[in-house]
């Protein structure tokens, strides 16, 4: 419940934090994993997701986790799964992760969360704020993480495209 409480304030904080000329986007889907390094974004985000770092800094009683990440793509305006006309570009990110697990095999994870603040942007995304917070649950088919956040972008931000080199991706 205290998680659910924190990303309330944290959406409505950014809201209301948005500087003059600037549009907030509400994003949420979900996230599928491609390998160790990199996941497939779908829903309101439409692209790829790399892992560029991460530390583990506790095992304790859960597992804790901090590092950073790039997401390439776009924001899905347009609701048509396709990129086309909608803003995009790269999207950086620091990330702090929580899980438990059910034994040292990371295929035991009971749950696990992660936030993820903006920390900079290019083409459409130059100069975004803005906090992604990710949520993993166990099914019979394996891990399901779905993603919820806000975005602010400039206004008159277009659909200008760049790229983020790859790297590695460890969960969440």
């Amino acid at each position: 419940m205290k998680s659910a409480t924190f990303l309330v304030a944290a959406v409505a904080a950014l809201a209301l934090a948005s500087p003059a000329g600037a549009a907030a986007i509400e994003v949420s889907g979900s996230q599928r994993v491609i390998d160790d390094t990199t996941a497939r974004m779908t829903g309101d985000l439409r692209g790829v997701w790399t892992t560029t770092s991460f530390e583990l800094v506790g095992v304790d009683p859960y597992v804790e986790g901090k590092g950073t990440e790039t997401f390439t793509g776009c924001i899905d305006r347009r609701r048509d799964r396709s990129c086309a006309g909608d803003p995009s570009g790269t999207l950086s990110f620091e990330y702090r992760f929580w899980g438990l697990y059910g034994s040292p095999d990371p295929a035991s994870q009971v749950w696990g969360a992660c936030w993820h603040p903006v920390v900079s942007g290019t083409g459409a995304f130059a100069g975004a704020q803005g906090v992604l917070m990710f949520v993993d649950s166990p099914t019979s088919k394996g891990l399901s993480t779905r993603y919820i956040g806000s975005l602010t972008l400039k206004r008159g931000g277009s659909a200008r495209k760049a790229s983020a080199s790859a790297a590695r991706r460890p969960a969440c």
